[in-house]
Formats: C-alpha cells, sequence, structure tokens
C-alpha cells in the first residue's frame, strides 16, 4: 500500500472513530494509533488523558512502576486531504511541550492551581507525589505528517538525574506496521550497537531449515535490546504470560544484585529465535554480526529482570551479568510455522498453562469462522445483512481489501463495516465487563486480554461446544451495548472527563450485577435481531453509568489515592461499587429474559453444535478430496504435534471415496486441518 493510499484510509478510520464515538479528532486519532501499538506490543497501556495550557500539552500516559518509568504521550493530528511533512523544528517544538508539562508537574505551585475534577491533575499530583520514583519519562509523538528526511531520531538525555527518552511515530512510521499489519522488523546490528559481534558455537551442520547457535550474551546487551524494543523483543505468547506472572523474579534480582558472577550458572538463559543472521568466521570462531526480527521464545522474566534492576535500582551493575542463548534461525516463510512451535516446546518445562499460549488457541479460529459466515440482520432503515468482523490477527481486515477492486472493495466494506470490527483485545473487554470484572478491565488491554485468555482456556478444556453461534450472537450483544454506552456517557452533561473506559465497564459491570441479582439475563436474541438498544436499556445505562463514575471519583478519594484510573484497577474498587443501591424499574426488567430460559438456550445450542460440528465437518471432509489430505498426511508424518492416532484417520481421508471417516474423525480431521493452514498456508 503507498503511502497516500494509506494516509486516505487512516483519515477514514479518524472520521469514523470519531463519528461513531462523537470523540474530537486528535482522541480519535490516538485511540486508532494507540490499539495497535498496544496490540504489537509497542507500548503496553495508553490512558487518555488531554492537557493543553500555556506551552504545554499531553495527550495520554502510562505509568510503569517496575520499570521507574513514565511515558506521556503527545499527538499533532492534521487535518488536511494531502499528507503534510513535519519538520526538526517542529518535532522539537511539540516534544518541548510535553517536556514542560512533566517539568511542571514536578512543583507543587502548579498542580496546586489545577482543576482537581481534570483528569490531567491525577496525573500531575502522581508525578508530583511519586517524583523520586520515577527514574526515566519516555516522551512519544504520535503524527498523521512524514518527518523530512533530514530528521534523526533525538538521542536521549539526562534532566535532573532522570533519563529522557523520544519516540515518534510518523505516517511513514505507521504505514509499515498497520498499513502492512506486520510488526516493524527488529534488526539487531551487534557491532554497531555494542562495538562488537556475539561470539557463537554453531550447532548444527546449517543445512535443514532450522540453524541452530549456543552463545553467551551480555546482560547489559540483553537490558539495552529491551530497553530499545520492548514487548516487541518478546514472542506473543511470552508477552502475555509477562501480563499474567509480572516481570521481575525476585530471585533473579537478588542474584543479579548480591552474585552477579553467580548469574550465569544459577540462570537457565533464553532461548531465542530469527528470520535471517549475518556470521562471520575468523580464526576458527564464528560471530554474529546481525540478527533480523530476534524473538525471545522463553526467559523473558529472565530479560524483563535484567533490564529492571539495571533501571530500577539505584548502582546497580549488570557487567558481570552473562546469560547463555539458544538461538535459532528459522527461515521468514516458515517462522509463522516455526516459532510458536519452538515457544511452546521451549516452555516446556516450566509451569505454564495452555492460556500462556493462547494467541495460538483454536478459539480464535471458531470465533473467526462464525463470524464469516454468520449474517447480523440488516438495521432499521438498510436491507444490507452484515458481519461482525472478528480479527483473529491484527490487520486481517485491512489485508482483506488490499488488493480489491474499488467496486469489490466497496461491496466487501458494505457487507463488513469498518465500525463491526471486532479486535481480540476488544472482544476480551466486552466479554470479562459482562463478567463482572471491570477491575480487570481497567487494567489495560493486554493486561485484560491474559486473564481473558485464562477464562476461555479453563472454559475450553471442559466446555469446547459453548463456543457456538449463541455464544458469538451473545458476545456482539455485549459489543452493541457497550458501545452504545461509550457514546451515551461521552454526551451525558455530567462526564467527567478522561475516564470514559473506567466508567463504561464499571457501569456496565455493575448493571449486569443487578440483572442477575434479581434472577434475569439480557435477552441476546432481541437486541442481535434489532442491532440497536430500546430507550429504556439506553436510559439505565446512564443511570448505571452515572452512579459508577460518581463512586469510583469518590472512593479513591475516600482510600487516599489521587490517580482515578489507578483505583480502578483494584478490586476493593468494584466492591464498593457493587453495593451500590439501586433498583431496575419494572419497564426495563420487561426487555430482560429469566435465567432459566436463557441456560436452556444455552444447553440446546450447545447440543446443536455437537450435531453441527460432526455431520458439517463429515461434509467438509469428503468435499475437500483424498488428494488434500493426502498432502496434509505427507506434512502430517513430520509433524511431533500429529498423534499417531491421527495418522490412521489421515489414511482413511486420503482413501476417500473407498473409505469414510465418521463424524468423530471428521472433527479431528477439521482440527488438523486448522492446524495445518496456520502452519504451513500464507
Amino acid at each position: 500500500m503507498d503511502i497516500d493510499t494509506f494516509f486516505t484510509d487512516l483519515q477514514q478510520d479518524i472520521i469514523l472513530r470519531a463519528d461513531s464515538t462523537e470523540n474530537f479528532t486528535d482522541e480519535a486519532f490516538a485511540e486508532v494509533v494507540t490499539e495497535y501499538l498496544v496490540d504489537s506490543g509497542s507500548i503496553d497501556e495508553f490512558v487518555p488523558c488531554k492537557f493543553i495550557h500555556r506551552g504545554m500539552r499531553v495527550d495520554g500516559y502510562a505509568l510503569k512502576w517496575d520499570e521507574a518509568l513514565l511515558e506521556l504521550f503527545v499527538v499533532d493530528c492534521r487535518r488536511g486531504d494531502v499528507a503534510e511533512k513535519m519538520t526538526k523544528a517542529e518535532m522539537g517544538q511539540i516534544f518541548k511541550k510535553a517536556e514542560t508539562f512533566f517539568e511542571k508537574s514536578c512543583t507543587a505551585s502548579f498542580v496546586e492551581q489545577m482543576e482537581v475534577a481534570h483528569p490531567a491533575f491525577a496525573l500531575a499530583r502522581t508525578i508530583l507525589d511519586q517524583a523520586d520514583q520515577i527514574k526515566r519519562v519516555r516522551f512519544y509523538l504520535l503524527t498523521n505528517a512524514s518527518l523530512t528526511t533530514s530528521v534523526k531520531d533525538l538521542p536521549p538525555k539526562t534532566e535532573q538525574q532522570r533519563e529522557w527518552s523520544y519516540r515518534v511515530w510518523d505516517l511513514d512510521r505507521l504505514a509499515r506496521t498497520i498499513g502492512t499489519g506486520e510488526p516493524e522488523p527488529i534488526l539487531v546490528d551487534f557491532k554497531e550497537m555494542f562495538g562488537s559481534k556475539l561470539v557463537c558455537l554453531p550447532a548444527d551442520d546449517g543445512e535443514g531449515d532450522i540453524k541452530s547457535y549456543m552463545a553467551v550474551i551480555p546482560g547489559s546487551w540483553l537490558a539495552q535490546l529491551y530497553d530499545i524494543y520492548g514487548g516487541r523483543l518478546l514472542e506473543q505468547n511470552v508477552r502475555t504470560f509477562l501480563q499474567v506472572r509480572g516481570k521481575i523474579n525476585k530471585g533473579i534480582r537478588k542474584t543479579i544484585l548480591e552474585e552477579p558472577r553467580r548469574f550465569f550458572p544459577y540462570n537457565n538463559g533464553i532461548s531465542a529465535t530469527a528470520e535471517e543472521i549475518v556470521e562471520e568466521r575468523l580464526n576458527r570462531v564464528t560471530y554474529v554480526v546481525s540478527l533480523k526480527n530476534l524473538q525471545i521464545v522463553n526467559g523473558g522474566q529472565t530479560t524483563a529482570s535484567i533490564f529492571n534492576v539495571l533501571k530500577k535500582d539505584k548502582g546497580a551493575s549488570v557487567k558481570d551479568v552473562y546469560v547463555q542463548m539458544k538461538l535459532s534461525v528459522v527461515k521468514p516463510e516458515l517462522a509463522s510455522e516455526i516459532v510458536p512451535k519452538i515457544s511452546r516446546y521451549a516452555n516446556s518445562q516450566n509451569k505454564i498453562s495452555d492460556s500462556d499460549f493462547f494467541s495460538n488457541h483454536p478459539f480464535h479460529v471458531v470465533i473467526e469462522n462464525i463470524s464469516r459466515r454468520l449474517s447480523a440482520p440488516a438495521k432499521q432503515g438498510s436491507q444490507i445483512l452484515t458481519h461482525w468482523f472478528y480479527e483473529r490477527a491484527k490487520g486481517q481486515y485491512a489485508n482483506a481489501t488490499a488488493y480489491l477492486s474499488p467496486s469489490k472493495k466497496r461491496e466487501f466494506q458494505a457487507r463488513n463495516p469498518k465500525d463491526q470490527v471486532i479486535s481480540k483485545t476488544d472482544l476480551a473487554k466486552y466479554v470479562q465487563t459482562f463478567l463482572e470484572l471491570p477491575h480487570e478491565v481497567s487494567l489495560g488491554a493486554q493486561k485484560n486480554f491474559a486473564k481473558f485468555a485464562n477464562h476461555v482456556s479453563g472454559l475450553w478444556e471442559h466446555h469446547e461446544h459453548d463456543f457456538n453461534e449463541l455464544w458469538f450472537r451473545r458476545a456482539i450483544t455485549e459489543a452493541i451495548i457497550f458501545r452504545n454506552a461509550e457514546l451515551l456517557v461521552l454526551r451525558a452533561p455530567w462526564y467527567a472527563q478522561g475516564y470514559r473506559a473506567q466508567v463504561v465497564t464499571y457501569g456496565l459491570a455493575f448493571l449486569m450485577h443487578k440483572i442477575r441479582d434479581a434472577g434475569f439475563e439480557v435477552d441476546v436474541q432481541r437486541i442481535w435481531r434489532e442491532q440497536s438498544l430500546p430507550d429504556v436499556f439506553e436510559e439505565t445505562i446512564l443511570e448505571c453509568c452515572h452512579l459508577a463514575q460518581d463512586e469510583i471519583i469518590s472512593g479513591a478519594a475516600m482510600n487516599n489515592v489521587i490517580n482515578v484510573t489507578e483505583w480502578c484497577k483494584r478490586k476493593p474498587c468494584w466492591d464498593q461499587v457493587i453495593n451500590l443501591p439501586y433498583n431496575l424499574s419494572s419497564s426495563f426488567m420487561q426487555l430482560l429474559r429469566a435465567r432459566d430460559e436463557e441456560q436452556a438456550d444455552v444447553r440446546d445450542a450447545r447440543r446443536e453444535q455437537k450435531v453441527i460440528s460432526g455431520a458439517e465437518a463429515q461434509i467438509a471432509v469428503v468435499n475437500a478430496g483424498a488428494a488434500y489430505w493426502a498432502k496434509i498426511h505427507q506434512w502430517a508424518d513430520n509433524n511431533p504435534e500429529i498423534k499417531p492416532s491421527d495418522l490412521v484417520i489421515l489414511d482413511v481421508a486420503s482413501a476417500i471415496p473407498k473409505k469414510l471417516p465418521n463424524e468423530k474423525q471428521s472433527v479431528r480431521l477439521m482440527e488438523i486441518r486448522v492446524l495445518y493452514e496456520d502452519m504451513v498456508l500464507p
């Protein structure tokens, strides 16, 4: 996709987001961009917080206490019809506004004159109160302009014994990630970055699809790589694992601080993959010169712990810390197949659950398939049946339209509207809210997704057939309610700017608690059929969200927590909200269904799913044909995830029509097919 086309598409996404949420363009742009950055691991969190005043500006922030790091975001969203250029002087002026906000926030006189109700007050007060704990500040500039070719990255600097660093996401950089659906490549040139190449020991003859090496990497190098690339350095399942287990291991920290020379014998080391390697051999010694798309697939906690000790513990040194590294270089065309396997097998000796590998879970394939085939009823005033498009992987929607003609693209978008695209983190947010877990939703997209992974993995293990069309309809019903609530809250005269995310998830969780407390459930079929909410439903949402807002703000003050968003991440916050008095109106109750009726639907859908699964699978297996299954059989012969019993079933499928697999065998064949397509097909 060329830069002009990407710019036009991005502007349309911003307008669509702004229109659908009645949000201002700057905020809409920040939402669109940061969702991608969070999903790719480029950032962990983005808390909206717009403040513009006398040479100061900040649009959002993230606090990472385990890294002694404050991230401040500033937006420059231009409204022209064509992409503009940004000069180095302009970039410096924009960063200066964010720097000034931080410096001012370190002074009591500035913070005390701020309006207490403004979300920026909580941020400024946190900076003031925790100034000694903030050792690093990272400034982000998000813009839809392109940096001029003469502009280089701003070097880090030290101010008041704090490290200040700068990151710019301009139009060109966004196009390389959002526009392609692929993360930015990680390019590590050891000579350029660290002044010397990495000594390694080849562990095979280098003739196969995977080249293997053993190396010992200095802890300081590992820390610097993590500082530059953050979560992107970690394979996606490893990122999910760290969201649940935490980034700092106390034992690792103790060894670094007290016995750094024993770190190597005490620690298991790390496993990593790369797609390309440049190596040199001098005097019978092999050196790694550079790596492309380095990913740590085991040892993420080791890496993060070394980095955090170096940055957070005053006077700490990692010069005597060395880490064993097993490196596997996988050909790019095989990376999507092999890297997840290496990650799983490398972690197989650790205490890691299936939820830690949730990014590759069959749940996503099932929901994706339902979303593509199940048409939602036409909305009022329209005759077009549409789909709610589930993005199993970021960028699927963009990729689906990338090579379509203009007329075919319009047709696709009419059937799959952009405002009906749901990402994995969106789905997690909706489902967790309706499970009455607003404190987990408030943790942020990635941490909440990790919690959601635990929930789904546990349910899948015992009730796989619960994930059917009814489950999908319920999830979309929750999406409709949630998105309507976002719009309603923004319009409300009582809304306290900056807390929309917390108000909506707490308000809806509170409403669901009251509904279930009365023995009822939301009428999924009614809302699915209408694709909208009755007026009484919207009025009730507003009442519950208003109550929730008042309680989370007053609760934070009552518990001496300055930052409301931080208070919302705690279970005691939900414990207070859940006990608020509120009576559902009789007119609202008429819109609900009795719980036993809803549970009967769940049981029926489960039975139907089992029947559909077997019958549909058998038809699909036969339609695929013997030649197709013979090809999969050939692939399966060398795949360690395929059991001997699976090979027997593939023997049957490869002999169609002489032999026919039964329904149970067909279901397993379809699971093998999904595994094959995910690993082998582009």
